[in-house]
């Protein structure tokens, strides 16, 4: 199932912008990892994504608010001091703040929360789910290590689709 819904992203890559491919793969991500109970207040806790520091995504996340991921809506958060991130269960973090990602990961370290960037070597860095590009193509690397100290289970599906990077 996902890799049909990410080939249908990247068939859908050369007709969108690049940001609103992102996207999609961010609500996708969403589908295929496992949060600890503790990560939601209640079984129908909204789903947050964040956005941290510049928001290059332009009005492209506005479609995946009120979206459902199994019983929790999506509700999508620009951020952009970057504080208060810790009540996010994903958070974006964008080229533009490739100076502050380090001190970014080292907040999140440990928490439950799916970090993802577009940032090059963002997962060799220690993030979770790095976003490259490749033949006009969104291709992701996944850090199995960095997933596992957040608690964070990833389905065998994404993992098929990933480069894993230690």
């Amino acid at each position: 199932m996902l890799g049909g819904l990410l080939l249908a992203v990247e068939l859908q890559a050369g007709e969108f912008d690049e940001y609103a491919v992102k996207a999609a793969y961010l609500y996708n991500f969403a589908k295929f990892v496992e949060w600890p109970a503790e990560a939601f207040a209640d079984p129908t806790a909204a789903l947050t994504i964040c956005i941290a520091g510049d928001n290059p995504f332009g009005d492209a996340l506005a479609t995946l608010s009120g979206k459902m991921v199994e019983s929790h809506a999506v509700m999508v958060r620009h951020i952009p001091a970057a504080t208060g991130l810790d009540q996010c269960h994903i958070v974006f973090i964008g080229r533009a703040e490739q100076g502050r990602i380090k001190p970014l990961l080292a907040k999140l370290a440990r928490l439950p929360i799916l970090t993802v960037s577009d940032s090059s070597d963002f997962a060799q860095g220690g993030g979770m789910i790095g976003l490259i590009e490749a033949e006009q193509r969104i291709r992701f690397n996944i850090n199995l290590a960095a997933t596992r100290q957040a608690n964070l289970k990833l389905s065998s599906q994404l993992l098929k689709l990933a480069t894993i990077v230690e």
